[in-house]
């Protein structure tokens, strides 16, 4: 819901010239009057920012375009601007942060092509930082709002923008220090106050809101909410209006005043179904949700948590995922429909472990970042002990030439052991770097290695547990069809482990000095056939072979067919929403070279999803998983080139290359 608030601040920017209409109705009528020039472009402006404020995104759209068009007609710089601005207000609304970045940080450098006033550099400033605070990023948010605090009461400007307040009290608010919070926060309510600033208002008064109910003050945080819906309500700004709605309707729920909790969040409801504004709907769902369950209304509360599953899995919002089945898990409970609720507790929990992955892939990359750091430390130590050696060399350097003044057969002894001790330690030193190399070797192998076991292994691994602690201690939960199921799954994902644990035994060998392949001659027609008894259990998709002239190829069979199947599983991954799925694999004998393919009719991919085929730098991890890094360790292994053309909706084919 915040995405709402912080929308308002984009909109912020509403034209000086008193040339202009306000108003829509006048604007209309301007538009279909006045002349196409310049003035006819602000005009063309302050209508897109109206039409945006009531959700007409589409018309927005077209009178950004006609903007656009006569702005370049008449090079007319700050129309350039406008357009550009009123571009990433489009795609901030549409949720897409980071085009709506590109377009606020390229509006920075027409203010600058243009020498546009300072009050375009003001607006820009602000939209740049609302954008960092809405991608998370809480350094160059608070570092924008503090370099358009200082620009803005540098050079005067009036109105003074509230965003870098408001940015800098949620902040504050954030790390506990509300005292110092509610101080920005009323900063900014004092500017807009004086401005009559109504949508302004509103946000701030919502802040203060969110400031008091974070302290348990839900009383004085019900008084700013109803302050600010006033507001937003004399600005007839619906989209405003649903999150102070929202906010009321939760506060009135958490205090079981239930008709007043209904009230609020039904009219909330309605504004985000005309309004279509569908992040909004899914949390309001789940707090009617909420509040019918607590009333025992079962039936209303399963339809709102339903609808708010249904929304979360469209945005792929991994947090309310498990919030909404873990709701439908304790309702269905309740009803004593024992079988929907394990099914939706399950589903709970892998969204509960989709979680926790995250977390741990965020905490491996501290400790990542904390082992760089310390090994730079111990480098800069091992270079300060070195630098202390030389110098003691050459203090003893210096008494030695006092010393070799004696005599010329002293002088000539001592040169000699000196140069021999020299060439010792360049030998020595080469040997350290030689030592020093396959250590850092060995140190990827192992982060491969580790990296492999967490992703590769953990997840049968967890399957298993929690099916036999299932059975172990709630059997009763369990009928014949789920066990069944569920002993299914089971022994699928123990093969897939142990299918896992042959491919890293390879890959394990194909690192060690010792294990090199081992070649024989084969016949690549019984590699196929060995290959698709391994997936026959694919029953859905068609697996065929081309091999007219039954080739015979001179390589190690055990990397060869770890290549092959982990190829063949991967087309199959790619083909589970296609129809008619079909995977050929053929042979053939071109300019004395062997080539061997794999094509699949599935849905394709783009280059940079097969990247870990041809770079060595890419390391195998929790995002990038086994395959295709094992493949291309054992095509190395056995000097076979892989190439890959892939086609969106076309499909994918994958061409082994024996050279020898």
């Amino acid at each position: 819901m915040k995405k709402i608030l912080l929308l308002f601040l984009l909109l912020t920017f509403a034209n000086s010239f008193a040339q202009v209409p306000k108003s829509m109705d006048s604007l209309t009528v301007f538009l279909k009057t006045k002349p196409q020039d310049t003035t006819y472009i602000l005009a063309l402006n302050e209508y897109a920012f109206l039409l945006v404020q009531e959700g007409k995104i589409e018309d927005a759209k077209k009178s950004i375009a006609q903007m656009d068009k006569l702005s370049i007609k008449f090079n007319f710089g700050i129309g350039i601007y406008s357009v550009q601005n009123m571009k990433g207000v489009i795609e901030y609304s549409n949720q897409n942060p980071q085009k709506a970045m590109e377009c606020f940080l390229e509006s920075t450098k027409i203010i600058e092509k243009y020498k546009l006033p300072k009050k375009k550099y003001q607006n820009a400033l602000n939209n740049i930082g609302i954008i960092y605070n809405q991608l998370g990023d809480r350094e160059n948010a608070t570092k924008y709002s503090i370099k358009l605090i200082n620009f803005q009461e540098k050079n005067k400007l009036k109105p003074l923008k509230t965003n870098p307040y408001n940015q800098l009290g949620n902040n504050l608010k954030f790390y506990k220090k509300y005292d110092e919070a509610l101080g920005y926060f009323n900063k900014a309510l004092t500017i807009e106050t004086d401005l009559k600033n109504f949508i302004g208002m509103a946000i701030c008064e919502n802040n203060i809101g969110n400031l008091n109910e974070d302290i348990k003050k839900n009383k004085k945080a019900i008084r700013h909410y109803e302050k600010g819906l006033k507001y937003a309500e004399d600005a007839n700004y619906k989209l405003l209006q649903t999150d102070l709605l929202t906010n009321l309707g939760r506060l009135y729920q958490k205090a079981k005043d239930y008709p007043k909790a209904e009230k609020y969040l039904k009219k909330s409801e309605g504004f985000c179904r005309e309004l279509e504004t569908t992040q909004s709907l899914k949390i309001v769902c789940s707090n009617l949700g909420d509040m019918y369950f607590a009333q025992k209304k079962y039936g209303l509360a399963e339809k709102y948590y339903q609808e708010a599953l249904a929304l979360s899995n469209d945005f792929e919002d991994m947090e309310y995922q498990y919030t909404a089945n873990q709701n439908l898990s304790e309702l269905y409970e309740v009803k004593k429909d024992f079988k929907k609720a394990l099914a939706y507790k399950q589903a709970a929990e892998v969204e509960k472990d989709s979680i926790n992955k995250i977390d741990i892939a965020k905490n491996t990359e501290d400790l990542l970042r904390k082992y760089e750091t310390e090994k730079k430390e111990q480098k800069i130590n091992q270079l300060s002990t070195q630098n202390t050696i030389k110098n003691l060399q050459i203090s003893n350097s210096n008494k030695q030439k006092w010393f070799l003044l004696s005599g010329i057969l002293l002088l000539a002894i001592i040169g000699s052991l000196l140069f021999y001790q020299s060439q010792n330690r360049q030998k020595n030193n080469e040997k350290l770097q030689l030592l020093n190399t396959d250590l850092d070797e060995a140190n990827k192998a192992k982060t491969r290695f580790f990296s492999i076991l967490n992703h590769d292994l953990r997840g049968p691994v967890a399957n298993l547990i929690f099916f036999l602690q299932l059975q172990k201690e709630s059997p009763e939960m369990l009928d014949e069809e789920s066990t069944k199921r569920m002993q299914d799954k089971t022994m699928e994902g123990a093969e897939n482990l142990l299918n896992s644990m042959e491919d890293i035994l390879q890959w394990s060998k194909s690192q060690m000095e010792n294990f090199k392949p081992q070649p024989t001659k084969i016949y690549i027609s019984s590699l196929f056939e060995d290959t698709q008894k391994h997936f026959s259990s694919e029953e859905n998709i068609k697996i065929s072979y081309e091999n007219p002239e039954n080739l015979q190829l001179n390589t190690d069979e055990n990397y060869l067919k770890t290549i092959i199947r982990n190829l063949t599983g991967n087309a199959i991954k790619a083909l589970k929403e296609t129809e008619s799925p079909l995977i050929i694999w053929k042979t053939w004998k071109e300019n004395n070279q062997t080539f061997l393919s794999i094509t699949d009719n599935g849905k394709g991919a783009s280059n940079e999803q097969f990247k870990a085929l041809y770079d060595d730098k890419e390391i195998s991890g929790i995002k990038t998983g086994l395959g295709f890094h094992l493949i291309r360790d054992l095509a190395k292994a056995i000097d076979c080139k892989i190439e890959v053309e892939s086609k969106l909706n076309e499909g994918t084919i994958f061409i082994l290359n024996f050279k020898k």
